[in-house]
């Protein structure tokens, strides 16, 4: 019997998943080595491939003591994974530093994803889906 092989949708939420328990190490199985990593807080900048988002989860850990993130909606528009949701962060003194929602894209190639983004608005999410330039 073959095994179903895993939607972009599924493949988004466990990499959510992960994020949310603080396990980003396992995150890396789910992206491509060339991965273009985006993120809109913490040092936000492109980052490329393993070696950047390691770099970019660094600065997220010296940034942060402890993540709360929530997904509250998942849908695929245009060939991308969107996901809506909010996150809370606190600092290493225990002040919150963070509380908004949070928007997220990713864009897959062979059940990994290849290229993130995120947002603190939905409308900029879709803005940037309907911008993206197409996948080399």
């Amino acid at each position: 019997m073959a095994v179903k092989a895993q939607s972009n949708s599924d493949v988004f939420q466990r990499v959510w998943e992960l994020y949310a328990a603080g396990r980003g190490a396992e995150i890396l199985e789910h992206l491509d080595p060339e991965v273009e990593w985006r993120p809109a807080l913490v040092e936000p900048a492109p980052y490329h491939g393993h070696e950047g988002v390691r770099t970019w989860a660094a600065a997220a850990g010296r940034a942060w003591k402890s993540v709360t993130v929530v997904l509250e909606e998942l849908r695929e528009v245009d060939g991308c994974v969107v996901a809506s949701g909010r996150v809370a962060a606190f600092d290493h003194a225990g002040e919150q530093v963070v509380d908004t929602v949070l928007a997220c894209v990713a864009e897959f190639r062979g059940g990994r994803i290849v290229r993130a983004g995120s947002f603190v608005s939905d409308d900029d999410a879709l803005a940037w889906v309907s911008a993206r330039p197409a996948l080399p």
